[in-house]
């Protein structure tokens, strides 16, 4: 090995031992509980080695924000291959994500509050995915990488999720009345509130005996039967 390429590897692996560390915080603490300096001890190097590889703490929360994501697209990747129509396909993908949802908490949670507010850039409904996709370092130099990727992904399981949908009206098992889009963002809005259910909620549905493995299947079921399509001569329908 050259001693370039050794450089290399040793760059690589203290970027990882750096992004290691920050999800340890991340995942443990509250966004504003978590500094550099705490990120400094833990990992055992100097603050100023880790502004090299980061240029802040909102980047090095958004790389770890990402590696959730990364990890929840591949899920819903292997899951909507597995069905064979697109209304199967429609309930793999929600299937995925609740599965997620119980393995890893943690990423769900702050992927929940990179959503919200606090990172206007992160979640600017002025900018979507795709035309963050679009635009060059040049363009938004302030964008972090990071950023763009995330909405890229989050690009790609809205597009999954409207393909299944399509694919469900052609192959005739969801509604021909049914607009791909439309469906898709209502049941990625279901999805979101799906992983924050408030504790009164919660409080509610166990008084009534529904623990939340019964009540994701319930919600699955009612979705099916909302979009699914019916044969000649049933009911009537309103456009969704």
């Amino acid at each position: 090995m050259s001693i370039k390429d050794r450089r290399e590897r040793e760059k690589e692996q203290r970027r990882n031992d750096i992004l290691k560390a920050a999800e340890k915080l991340f995942l443990s603490r509250e966004y504003d509980d978590v500094s550099m300096n705490d990120i400094a001890q833990e990992v055992e190097l100097s603050k100023a080695t880790i502004y090299l590889y980061f240029e802040n703490k909102e980047e090095l929360f958004f790389a770890i924000v990402l590696r959730g994501t990364e990890i929840l697209n591949s899920m819903i990747r292997e899951a909507v291959k597995k069905a064979k129509t697109g209304i199967d396909k429609v309930s793999m993908f929600r299937m995925a994500y609740h599965k997620f949802n119980q393995e890893y908490a943690d990423y769900i949670r702050i992927y929940n509050y990179f959503q919200s507010r606090r990172f206007e850039l992160a979640y600017n409904t002025d900018t979507c995915h795709e035309d963050l996709k679009n635009l060059s370092s040049d363009d938004l130099p302030h964008i972090s990488e990071y950023l763009k990727k995330i909405h890229e992904l989050r690009g790609e399981r809205f597009a999954i999720m409207r393909k299944s949908v399509q694919e469900g009206i052609d192959d005739g098992t969801i509604r021909p009345d049914v607009n791909p889009a439309e469906a898709a963002v209502l049941l990625s809005s279901i999805s979101k509130s799906m992983s924050d259910i408030p504790p009164d909620h919660k409080k509610l549905l166990k008084q009534q005996g529904i623990d939340r493995e019964k009540f994701v299947l319930d919600v699955e079921d009612l979705i099916r039967h909302m979009i699914m399509n019916h044969p000649p001569g049933g009911s009537d329908s309103n456009q969704l």
